[in-house]
């Protein structure tokens, strides 16, 4: 099986009590269904080290999805596309201290099964 190149966008949103964060993040999932067809979420991931050298959780959902684009060529429209969720994201969670984007290519190995 040939392998699949495709985009990854990630989005890194806090998983606050506010309800912002999670009309957010229902936003951004109907933003990438709509647009990519469809989007994964991963709730309460990560860890991370306080300056007091305490290993704690990071309270955080990633939401992603793989994009039909080249890296190679389409770089620019794709940062074009994340530069408008990022706007977004900022007005809707203005006192944040950092929202992260990552975008990189990855490759799909796909099976799909005849009907």
């Amino acid at each position: 099986m040939p392998l699949l190149e495709k985009v990854r966008v990630e989005v890194f949103i806090p998983d606050l009590p506010d309800p912002v964060y999670a009309r957010l993040l229902g936003e951004l999932a109907d933003e990438l269904s709509y647009t990519f067809g469809g989007c994964s979420m991963v709730p309460d991931a990560g860890k991370y080290r306080s300056n007091s050298g305490t290993i704690l959780p990071d309270q955080i959902t990633i939401i992603f999805t793989d994009i039909p684009f080249d890296w190679r060529i389409d770089q620019q429209a794709v940062q074009e596309y994340t530069t408008r969720l990022q706007t977004a994201v900022r007005r809707a969670l203005p006192d944040e201290e950092a929202i992260l984007i990552c975008v990189f290519p990855v490759s799909h190995s796909e099976y799909i099964a005849a009907l």
